[in-house]
């Protein structure tokens, strides 16, 4: 006996009646505002190496990944049903 869930062509499961909405990139986006110090400094990082050739932000890029989560974090988990 199968599942009621389950159907033939969906890939196993059948397709929900509602889209789903992914709002983790405009929570970012919307977060990213309120890191200004860790921007600057991966913006600037980004220039340095433009110009020399060589080098990476990784630890900057980081920075800012970690502001951006902190904001990110108690939000992301309000928008889910």
């Amino acid at each position: 006996m199968l599942n009621e869930n389950y159907g033939e062509g969906t890939g196993g499961y059948l397709e929900s009646e509602e889209e789903v909405v992914d709002h983790l990139p405009a929570l970012r986006a919307s977060c990213a505002k309120h890191c200004p110090t860790q921007t600057k400094a991966y913006e600037a990082c980004k220039d340095r190496i433009a110009k020399l050739g060589e080098g990476d932000c990784e630890a900057w890029y980081f920075d800012f990944l970690h502001c951006v989560d902190h904001c990110v974090a108690p939000q992301a988990f309000k928008k889910l049903k």
